[in-house]
């Protein structure tokens, strides 16, 4: 009787979660999205939720996590482990919904149709691109859950798109959705997942972003694993010349030289248009970066190292004398998160995708319009950590030599990816750079000194043993200051 009631009722399923308690909980805490693991669960309700296809069921579910909003699709199963499980009545338990491939089928399916699933409170809104071609036959499509992400769920549609929930939604638009759906409908840049559609969800709180649809761009895994893949396999020979791998670094920055350009390229929409970088934005921007220089645990690990930070005053100072040429150029909508994990490899280069920012900064920060050098910041950071991580690796005994080598081949690196992105900027209408090289290394530095701290506040707290790469950064950019 339980397993008819739970199939057949969608209530009894909304009902049953709503007593979970102790086993929702604790469901939610194994979940790698779940971003309160440490902080346990206080409580937990059902905001929201929606009928997406009665067989099955397949329901949509927000639910209210303490603070938090996520957003937990789930369905009825007789076949999965305790461990898989947020509540079980009889022989019948709820499971994530991502899990059976009926669920990325008929969000496919409502997408493709412009559906809208009415909820208890909102409505749940799945909201095609204009002119995107989709499957004559959803229902026919594959489904494959994408296994080892973090933040999010995604699922494999076919050999074409994939199908991401976002597991955390905030009111108002998530960046990932407006930056890839102005660059598929607004700009001719192809270095990112054009936008298929999306799910959306309007409510009592306002507009969130639920999932999003995007093309599947065929790749060869990540630039974090690609690169430090090849310079693992150089040994000893990682100054060979010449040297593909700069190439393809050159070929990177060409690539976010032209993201930017693209970003800044419509002065007609409200929400990209390009605005010029003030006095007011320049010194926040360095009281941010001194503050961060300033804080103790930076400054007693500076001290134990040959150049250090210096006063706070005076520190303010110098990173406002190199970010002051930047009231010269505009500011833009940027990635936010930019780094050698956010873009995939390809055959022909590489595409850039994520555009959702730090997720742990509030949705209106990860909007706000930003110098695009804090992009290039945070690739040259990412260049410097994949380099130091392959030294890492090699024995103590040959360690000092391979490091070595592996700085030169950084340096050249750094020199390679600015060249491709110089190159690709100096195509925009507006200036998005100091004009000069030498303004430019020194602003951007001033930004890697900000990610360098965020690094190491990082590292003191997972990953101790690799202090030692961004302390090696602050210290390189606070010497040649």
């Amino acid at each position: 009787m339980a397993s008819r009631t739970l199939r057949s009722d969608p209530r009894a399923i909304v009902a049953l979660l709503g007593d979970a308690g102790d086993d929702l909980a604790r469901y939610l805490i194994r979940q790698r999205w779940f971003a309160a693991k440490t902080r346990g669960v206080a409580s937990v309700a059902v905001a929201d939720w929606g009928v997406l296809d009665a067989d099955g069921p397949l329901l949509l579910l927000l639910l209210d996590v303490d603070q938090d909003r996520y957003y937990v699709p789930v369905t009825v199963s007789s076949n999965l482990a305790a461990g898989d499980v947020m509540a079980r009545s009889g022989d019948e338990s709820v499971i994530d919904a991502h899990d059976d491939p009926r669920f990325g089928r008929r969000v496919l399916a409502a997408i493709a149709a412009g559906r809208d699933v009415v909820g208890q409170v909102g409505r749940f809104g799945f909201r095609p691109t204009p002119g995107w071609v989709f499957p004559p036959d959803p229902d026919r499509v594959p489904a494959d859950r994408h296994k080892g992400e973090q933040s999010n769920t995604s699922v494999m549609l076919g050999s074409g798109l994939m199908l991401k929930s976002l597991r955390r939604p905030q009111p108002g638009l998530n960046p990932d959705l407006e930056v890839t759906r102005f660059l598929t409908t607004r700009t001719a840049f192809r270095k990112v997942p054009r936008l298929a559609g999306w799910v959306e969800y309007d409510g009592s709180v306002g507009n969130l972003s639920l999932a999003v649809l995007q093309e599947f761009v065929d790749n060869r895994g990540d630039g974090w694993k690609h690169v430090l893949a090849t310079l693992r396999q150089r040994g000893a020979a990682i100054e060979r010349a010449p040297d593909p791998l700069l190439e393809e670094v050159q070929r990177l920055g060409a690539i976010t030289g032209g993201l930017h350009a693209a970003l800044a390229s419509d002065p007609s929409e409200a929400e990209f248009a390009p605005e010029p970088v003030t006095r007011a934005d320049v010194e926040r921007w360095a009281d941010d970066i001194a503050r961060d220089l300033g804080g103790d645990d930076i400054q007693r690990l500076l001290r134990e190292r040959p150049a250090r930070a210096g006063s706070p005053e005076g520190q303010r100072a110098r990173v406002l004398a190199a970010l002051d040429p930047l009231t010269a150029t505009v500011k833009i909508r940027v990635h936010g998160d930019y780094h050698l994990g956010q873009v995939l490899k390809s055959r022909d280069g590489f595409v850039i995708i994520d555009f959702e920012g730090e997720p742990a900064r509030p949705l209106a920060d990860r909007r706000r319009r930003q110098a695009a050098l804090r992009d290039v910041a945070g690739m040259l950071r990412s260049l410097d950590y994949a380099a130091h991580a392959v030294g890492l690796e090699t024995p103590e005994g040959e360690r000092t030599a391979r490091l070595a080598a592996l700085t030169v081949w950084e340096d050249r690196a750094r020199r390679a990816f600015l060249a491709g992105y110089r190159g690709a900027v100096a195509a925009s209408a507006v200036p998005l750079v100091p004009a000069s090289e030498p303004a430019l290394l020194r602003a951007c530095a001033a930004f890697e000194l900000e990610k360098a701290c965020y690094e190491l506040r990082y590292e003191l707290n997972n990953r101790p043993d690799w202090v030692v790469i961004p302390l090696a950064g602050i210290t390189r950019i606070l010497a040649a200051a």
